[in-house]
């Protein structure tokens, strides 16, 4: 057996806010189930520390992970802002193994693997699989996931996301436990007898002429073809529509348009959007884009973006084999919010459409995806939509 309840909290006290998305969604796990996970997602306008509090003190012996974002998802079929959501899960047939790699700032790499350490000392080396919510601010997300995989292996599955704070861009927040952590990878492992599938799409298509990374370093890329790197917008939009990248945080630009990154002896593209690009050009990434690398913009569009939805959400189902779903997480990327604009909630219903209208499902919206593999990169994607469900 595995169940699974949402709750939504909402209002200006943080802690009670927290309290009602738990106790709603415990309310929805069967009578005298013991409920063993709590995901929770929640927005960086209310307290993190309080809200935090709130969840753990109504269910203190619950495994509690989670992350801060840039707009919440809920069973209810919209996103909704400024909330907490809890999902609640209880199984008799699995387990769930907490984890945490710190210090990503001084050390993304080793984050990961301590992440990774923790999952297997706490499942005693039986976990399968893993849900993990990351920091990307603070340092380098391929580094940190390239961490968790040296450790876990190939073969192990790695899906989540990359915390978020509504588009500020200064702080994220990763939960464990009772405490809301800063610089931060945490998570979960899975272990015992379930089904979990998880599928990544973003449906940009390639625009303009390829460039080729001549100089990066670690985040930072600094030069397509001997060029400033921010000249491929320029070049291709004009100075007088590229004017807010420079000095600036992620603009609607680079949300519209992200940079299609074609890696040397592969047909793969992952996307990457910048968070910042200073006076003279440079783009800092939430992760590193190789030297030699080959560069296209990347365009797509509302109904694109919505038939993507459509074909993940398939695409789950034939993963599953058939099993229906009991619990569903959705990891959506900001920029495809920011495109769907007030048709966002069009993407959900088609998920649930497709996925059932009484799955439970939560999610967010968030600065990375973490998920498939595309040869030896790491699973860290921009971009993308990534929908993650457990079954028997």
């Amino acid at each position: 057996m595995i169940a699974a309840s949402v709750g939504v909290g909402t209002g200006s006290d943080s802690y009670m806010a927290g309290a009602e998305a738990c106790n709603q969604a415990l309310s929805g796990i069967p009578v005298g189930i013991k409920t063993h996970a709590l995901i929770v997602f929640a927005s960086t306008t209310l307290d993190q520390d309080k809200l935090i509090e709130g969840v753990s003190d109504t269910a203190p012996d619950a495994i509690i992970i989670g992350c801060s974002t840039a707009g919440e998802i809920s069973s209810e079929g919209f996103s909704s802002e400024k909330s907490v959501v809890v999902m609640a899960l209880s199984s008799d047939q699995m387990h769930f193994w907490p984890g945490i790699g710190s210090h990503i700032l001084w050390n993304a790499h080793q984050a990961g693997e301590d992440f990774a350490n923790t999952i297997q000392y706490n499942s005693h080396g039986y976990a399968t699989s893993c849900l993990t919510f990351i920091d990307v601010l603070s340092g380098n997300g391929g580094a940190t996931l390239s961490g968790v995989l040296d450790k876990f292996g190939e073969k192990f599955s790695v899906y989540g996301g990359a915390a978020s704070d509504d588009l500020l861009f200064f702080e994220t927040y990763q939960y464990l436990q009772n405490k809301a952590y800063r610089g931060s990878i945490v998570g979960m492992g899975l272990s015992g007898d379930y089904h979990a599938a998880g599928v990544i799409m973003h449906g940009f298509l390639p625009i303009g002429i390829a460039r080729k990374v001549t100089r990066s370093e670690g985040t930072t890329l600094f030069e397509l073809d001997g060029k400033p790197a921010a000249s491929i917008y320029q070049e291709y939009f004009g100075e007088e529509h590229v004017s807010d990248l420079h000095g600036g945080l992620l603009s609607s630009l680079a949300i519209a348009y992200p940079l299609g990154v074609f890696m040397p002896g592969s047909n793969d593209v992952v996307l990457r959007n910048p968070v910042f690009v200073d006076q003279k050009g440079a783009m800092t990434f939430t992760s590193e884009i190789p030297e030699g690398a080959e560069i296209r913009l990347m365009i797509s569009g509302i109904e694109r973006a919505l038939e993507t939805a459509e074909r993940a959400a398939s695409e789950i189902l034939k993963k599953l084999n058939g099993k229906k779903p009991k619990a569903v997480i959705i990891i959506n990327s900001i920029a495809r919010k920011k495109m769907l604009g007030f048709r966002a909630s069009e993407e959900i219903e088609i998920i649930q459409r497709i996925l059932g209208r009484d799955v439970p499902m939560i999610g967010f919206y968030s600065y990375a995806q973490i998920g498939e593999r595309h040869g030896n990169q790491t699973p860290f994607h921009n971009g993308a939509l990534l929908i993650w469900a457990l079954a028997e």
